[in-house]
């Protein structure tokens, strides 16, 4: 696959035959505009003013200019986003989670999980999958209370954000407390980047 370079906006601007596309269309649309503004002035032997007239032509000009430009780095970022790997960019912006001393996760918009951290299996060593699994079913298998899954569910989706303050669950024989903190993500650039992100807090000794 072929990748860009970087260009400027010179090169956005008079590269790749724009400058004759908007030429043209500054030709059609002007001239009807011209028509449409002035025909009647024209016909009646009365000129407008030579100013009004180019800037009739140079607005279409400048119009499809920009559209062009915009469509070029659209494209450009569409290249970017096949090009560079998914798997690792999804790794790149899990990277401050890796290490964290929360149980860290990571699921698409459909809330299946994609990746959580060392701490999240560590934390919670009974449940035999954690990932490509729906987040809600998750936290039925953690013994969470059905009343703060829905909880969890309808502030996702009335807020974009959850917090829970107290998760008590059973480990290995002990009573554990934790919070939930989860919330929705963005990234105009790399659609498999929304989603959303939350993670566990240990506060059994708080």
């Amino acid at each position: 696959m072929e990748f860009h370079k970087k260009k400027t906006f010179v090169e956005l601007a008079f590269g790749g035959g724009t400058p004759v596309k908007a030429f043209l269309t500054a030709c059609v649309v002007g001239t009807i505009l011209t028509s449409i503004n002035h025909g009647d002035d024209i016909l009646a032997g009365n000129y407008p003013h030579p100013l009004k007239v180019a800037l009739t032509y140079c607005v279409p000009y400048c119009v499809t200019t920009w559209g062009a430009i915009t469509g070029k780095l659209q494209s450009i970022i569409n290249n970017v986003q096949e090009f560079i790997n998914e798997k690792k960019i999804v790794e790149l912006s899990f990277f401050n989670f890796e290490n964290a001393i929360t149980a860290a996760y990571f699921a698409d918009e459909n809330l299946r999980v994609v990746r959580v951290n060392n701490n999240f299996k560590r934390f919670f060593p009974y449940l035999n999958k954690t990932t490509e699994v729906y987040f809600p079913d998750l936290l039925k298998n953690m013994g969470i209370p059905s009343d703060q899954i829905t909880m969890f569910k309808r502030d996702l989706n009335k807020k974009g954000k959850v917090f829970i303050p107290r998760v008590e669950l059973f480990i290995d024989g002990q009573n554990k407390i934790f919070s939930l903190l989860s919330t929705k993500t963005t990234n105009k650039n790399f659609g498999y980047l929304n989603g959303f992100q939350g993670q566990f807090v240990d506060i059994t000794s708080g």
